[in-house]
């Protein structure tokens, strides 16, 4: 089962579908193969308007992931740039220990889809195919081999920045190649896409994947968000 998790779009973690946030970019992509069908989801009332597009010029977000799925922890950094022809201009930059990548992505809200990619040469702005976003993306992602049930559902808080929110965690049983691992999701109402973190974490203590959502805001108005930078 493979997802793109495209800019600003609804991510489907496993057997968890959150709720339809405007704000869900690649952070907790954690996928999971189910060994039970997915509930569908209930469709929504013929008089029910749409979700009201609150994004702004400015909004960011900031990710972090890490684990021994790979050798270096990436951050991920998501920035609302502008708005073209009802298109929104959205700046991918991921950083690791050997450089950074930066993309330029052009997302139809209209069709949830991304219409077109480019990458820098100094100033220059050079198209390149969505092929190579959704590799920059396939980065930050882990796929479990199976889910087998949900162990725990707490509330709590969790952290982002500095700011501690209340949070809703739910643990799952899941496998790993031969391994036996606890897959971990944690989900806030203060944030626009609900996701926070999410981990996956061997029987012996070894994190593999660790997604965390680590700052939120809007540059030009430190007040919106949970952290501003």
């Amino acid at each position: 089962m493979k997802r793109v998790a495209y800019p600003f779009a609804v991510i489907t973690l496993g057997l968890i579908t959150p709720a339809c946030g405007l704000f869900a970019p690649a952070q907790t992509n954690v996928q999971v193969a189910s060994n039970a069908p997915v509930p569908a989801a209930p469709s929504a009332p013929a008089n029910e308007s749409a979700p009201v597009d609150t994004r702004k010029v400015g909004d960011f977000q900031v990710h972090r992931f890490s684990g021994s799925y790979q050798k270096s922890p990436l951050t991920l950094t998501e920035e609302v740039i502008a708005r073209e022809n009802g298109r929104w201009v959205i700046d991918y930059t991921l950083e690791e220990q050997s450089g950074s990548t930066k993309l330029r992505v052009r997302f139809d809200p209209r069709t949830e889809s991304v219409v077109g990619v480019s990458r820098f040469d100094g100033a220059q702005e050079l198209s390149v195919p969505i092929a190579t976003f959704e590799k920059l993306i396939d980065r930050t992602s882990f796929a479990a081999d199976s889910n087998d049930g949900l162990l725990a559902s707490t509330r709590g808080t969790c952290m982002i920045g500095a700011s501690e929110l209340d949070c809703e965690t739910k643990s799952y049983k899941v496998s790993v190649g031969d391994k036996v691992a606890t897959l971990s999701l944690s989900r806030s109402a203060s944030v626009p896409s609900g996701d926070v973190t999410g981990d996956i974490t061997a029987g012996d203590g070894t994190v593999i994947y660790r997604s965390e959502l680590v700052e939120l805001g809007n540059i030009a108005s430190p007040e919106h968000g949970v952290a501003s930078r």
